[in-house]
């Protein structure tokens, strides 16, 4: 649990796509507070991809203060990570 006045609800997370420029759609998972949804908002974007190691979305809640004050965080899951399988 969390301590505090965190409430999930409060946020959303969305899997997106992104086209690469070769084709290959690239999975991306988004977070942000639910009142910011299809709005314009500054965005903080996390990638890293080798050696196979995937980069599964994870909670932390040092990111909360980010989101707290209106900016969305987002990991691209880039090809070398392996989270498309052994090809990716």
């Amino acid at each position: 649990s969390v301590l505090g006045t965190f409430d999930a609800d409060a946020y959303v997370s969305q899997r997106l796509w992104a086209t690469a420029s070769d084709g290959t759609q690239v999975p991306i998972s988004l977070v942000v507070k639910r009142e910011l949804v299809g709005k314009a908002t500054p965005l903080y974007l996390y990638g890293y991809g080798a050696y196979g190691e995937s980069l599964d979305p994870w909670f932390s809640h040092a990111r909360l203060s980010l989101l707290d004050r209106g900016v969305a965080f987002a990991i691209a899951h880039v090809r070398g990570g392996g989270e498309l399988g052994e090809a990716w």
